[in-house]
């Protein structure tokens, strides 16, 4: 091996990159190089350790087994450092350029949008929320390729290798219509699973919310349909007789919009915890602090 006061170490970002990106050309878009100049890097990498890195694989590349166990070794060091780097960047929001991309329900996005607003008008600083895929392993690449910012997102999700916080906690309520032949001031465990339900069809894993936060009665409501979000699922509920959980935050604001009746439910349920996620190396990162400060100040 190359002598250390010798050894280029844009070389071990470089190989941490493509073994993280597993292409050539998305190292190269990441690290603002050009394909050939990866491809430079890596073999250089390859002569100094004397070991194959990666193989080629069809139309892409594979790590070797050496490869893989050499990632493991450096991937999480590496990640403090740029990590401690990024912490020294100053930001001040009031003179800096930047957008920020979070993906949030439209609960959250509600919550969050007018505040925000408000505080960055005449800034150079713009937030742009997008839904949250209902699919998990799209969340996680957003945030592993750093193409967002934060999540916000309930906490049964599988976002375990990333940086938390949790932000808030939103109470279940069920809702009617105002004018539902059957229910009036109350709401019993019985008239619960008596009723046709439409339910939030947010999937975290593939499973159904409701079973995800593991309610067992849960499983015996009947099907009168599903929606995608909250919003459709109350302006469904208010054009027939079927019942649905919404939060109680949401319930509120839209119960005279839609005309409905919120009653609390009948049965312990756990609240929803709304949490914030991020990429383990922005933790130190000013910019993503403020915006995670910011955030959660408001709610």
């Amino acid at each position: 091996m190359a002598n250390a006061k010798q050894f280029d170490m844009n070389l071990l970002r470089v190989f941490n990159v493509v073994c993280h990106r597993g292409s050539f050309t998305l190292a190269a878009e990441e690290l603002e190089l050009t394909p050939s100049s990866v491809s430079n890097a890596i073999g250089r990498l390859k002569a100094i350790v004397g070991e194959e890195l990666f193989v080629r694989v069809g139309r892409g590349i594979q790590p070797t087994v050496f490869a893989k166990e050499l990632y493991q070794q450096l991937h999480q060091p590496l990640e403090d450092i740029e990590q401690v780097l990024m912490g020294l960047e100053e930001f001040d929001y009031r003179k800096a350029q930047r957008r920020f991309t979070v993906l949030a329900n439209d609960v959250v996005i509600r919550r969050l949008q007018g505040a925000l607003d408000k505080l960055l008008a005449n800034t150079g600083i713009e937030i742009i929320f997008k839904e949250t895929p209902h699919n998990e392993a799209e969340i996680e690449s957003s945030l592993m390729f750093e193409q967002v910012d934060l999540v916000l997102h309930l906490d049964f999700s599988e976002l375990k290798m990333f940086a938390r916080k949790k932000l808030i906690d939103e109470e279940v309520v069920c809702v009617a219509a105002l004018n539902h032949p059957r229910l009036q001031d109350e709401l019993t465990v019985e008239q619960f699973l008596a009723e046709k339900h439409i339910l939030f069809s947010g999937r975290s894993n593939n499973l159904p919310m409701a079973q995800a936060l593991n309610i067992p009665i849960m499983s015996k409501r009947e099907l009168h349909g599903e929606q995608s979000s909250f919003l459709g699922v109350m302006a469904s509920i208010s054009k027939c007789e079927a019942i649905g959980l919404i939060p109680k935050s949401y319930a509120d604001e839209y119960k005279t919009v839609f005309g409905l009746q919120i009653f609390p439910i009948p049965f312990t349920a756990p609240p929803l915890e709304v949490c914030m996620f991020w990429k383990n190396k922005l933790t130190q990162n000013k910019a993503n602090k403020w915006l995670r400060d910011t955030i959660t100040s408001i709610l």
